[in-house]
C-alpha cells in the first residue's frame, strides 16, 4: 500500500514540477532519455547494493524520470506544431 501511495504522490508531484515550472527546459528530449536511463540505472544499483526490499527506491525515480521525458517530448511536439502553423501562414 505504501508503494502505491508513494507512486501516486511521485506522479502528481512530477507532473506539477515539470508542467508548471520550466525546470527541465534546458534538456532536449533525447538527452532526457539518456538522463532517465542513468537515473534508473543508479537506483537499481543502489537497490541491489543495499539488498533492500523497499521498492520505492526504484519506483519513484522511474516515475519522475518518465514524467520528465514525456513532458519534454510534449513541449517538443508543441514547438514543432507552432513552427508548422507559422510556416503555413508565411507560405500563404
Amino acid at each position: 500500500m505504501l508503494e502505491i501511495i508513494g507512486a501516486v504522490l511521485a506522479f502528481v508531484g512530477a507532473q506539477i514540477l515539470f508542467s508548471r515550472t520550466k525546470l527541465a527546459e534546458w534538456i532536449t528530449p533525447w538527452k532526457s532519455v539518456g538522463f532517465t536511463i542513468l537515473i534508473i540505472s543508479i537506483s537499481i544499483i543502489l537497490f541491489s547494493a543495499l539488498g533492500s526490499t523497499y521498492y520505492l527506491i526504484v519506483i519513484i525515480p522511474t516515475i519522475v524520470s518518465s514524467v520528465m521525458v514525456s513532458s519534454r517530448y510534449r513541449d517538443y511536439l508543441m514547438r514543432v506544431q507552432a513552427r508548422r502553423v507559422q510556416w503555413k501562414e508565411n507560405k500563404e
